[in-house]
């Protein structure tokens, strides 16, 4: 009791969009032969406005199966119709509720359709069948079917990284993609692995303070500090972020003390005490002045600095922060509250291992008042209460000389 305690990524939607070359209201095009060598052009920006709406969709449809008859099933025209219909029941499915894949579902055989014609007529490394790979990957990893996004993902990535048109911006949000694959596949070794790739090309790539560039750092921090093991590249890099938002954003900004925080927890758990204490003290300084002096957010922070001391075997140095998180938590959320309850039961922890036996007595009978009050006789707590009191007052008068 005493320790402590992207919807979907914008910017590969972004490129998605981009890369989809939208023409739904466009009118089928006269026969004609197909361009040869075929090209879509399928990721060359289009700045005509999309207008989703469900009669535009269908209309999509209908457009693509008259195109179809008119054309074949293989007329580069047919093609980005049914690209485009594809990609639009993908973008639906976002406002579809948890686990509904019907819209993933019925454009994945869309795009394989395409993909059979485009890896015939145009290789395997062609940009329009890269990413056709990269689309029906994306969308099963949307349907929550990681393991059978993986292949195409990583089909499309090798592409990327291999064929003739080569874009190293898109190779490295590629790479991200199937790292979320192996993620979400529960392959955390090769997510990782992944990650970290496209973190090092994005520092050569990106420039430095760059938005892509930090989310896919933090991103890396998180699978760091989820995976067993990798608490020491966890905290290299916690400190890299926390430095960055420093430069960034200057020493006194909140996102700065946020990153100064987990860097704190992260000493912690690697038992570097005197380390934990000093970004502790540093982020408490920053939200006294952003948050006060009374707020929930100081109080947890109080809190973590006090556990530290203890667990450093400081007892008196903990007391002030003890008592400063309880008086908190009482002005932030009353004194009824479970938080406040948790604070003051860490107050007289505290007491207990600095041997303040008067204290502890004293913080502990009001505990039980406070339990009586909240959950009255039965409350579950009061006999483990009552009984670590006993145990108080039997040390009190063996500490006290015989009169």
């Amino acid at each position: 009791m005493f320790r402590r305690k992207r919807a979907r990524n914008s910017s590969q939607g972004d490129a998605e969009s981009r890369e989809s070359g939208h023409h739904g209201e466009n009118q089928p095009p006269d026969p004609g032969p197909p361009a040869d060598p075929l090209d879509l052009r399928l990721n060359e920006p289009d700045d005509t406005p999309i207008h989703l709406t469900m009669d535009a969709t269908i209309r999509m449809r209908d457009e693509l199966a008259e195109a179809e008859r008119r054309l074949g099933a293989d007329h580069e025209d047919v093609l980005l119709l049914r690209h485009n219909y594809a990609f639009t029941l993908s973008v639906w499915s976002a406002a579809a509720p948890p686990g509904d894949t019907y819209m993933q579902d019925h454009a994945i055989p869309l795009l394989l359709e395409n993909l059979t014609h485009q890896s015939a007529a145009l290789g395997p490394h062609a940009r329009d069948t890269l990413v056709t790979l990269q689309l029906i990957g994306s969308a099963h990893l949307s349907a929550g079917r990681p393991a059978e996004a993986v292949p195409y993902l990583e089909q499309a990535l090798e592409g990327s990284e291999s064929g003739p048109d080569r874009d190293a911006e898109r190779t490295l949000t590629w790479r991200e993609k199937l790292s979320d694959a192996y993620a979400a596949a529960g392959g955390t070794d090769r997510a990782i692995a992944l990650l970290e790739e496209t973190v090092a090309d994005s520092r050569h790539l990106l420039p430095p303070g760059s938005e892509q560039l930090e989310a896919r750092k933090q991103k890396l921090f998180k699978a760091y500090h989820t995976a067993g093991g990798r608490l020491p590249d966890a905290t290299a890099l916690c400190r890299e972020i926390a430095s960055d938002k420093e430069r960034f954003y200057g020493p006194d900004h909140l996102d700065t003390y946020i990153w100064w925080d987990n860097l704190a927890h992260l000493h912690h758990d690697a038992r570097d005490l005197d380390a934990a204490v000093a970004c502790y003290e540093r982020v408490i300084g920053g939200f006294e002045r952003i948050h006060g002096a009374d707020s929930e957010e100081i109080a947890y922070r109080y809190h973590n600095l006090a556990i530290a001391h203890l667990e450093a075997g400081r007892p008196e140095r903990a007391l002030p922060y003890l008592k400063a998180s309880l008086a908190a938590r009482e002005h932030a959320l009353g004194p009824d509250h479970a938080g406040t309850l948790d604070a003051l039961i860490a107050l007289i922890s505290g007491y207990d291992q600095a041997r303040r036996i008067d204290e502890a007595i004293a913080a502990t009978e009001r505990l039980i008042t406070d339990l009586l009050r909240t959950g009255g006789p039965t409350h579950p707590k009061l006999p483990e209460v009552r009984t670590y009191l006993d145990r108080l007052r039997e040390a009190l008068a063996e500490d006290r000389p015989a009169g």
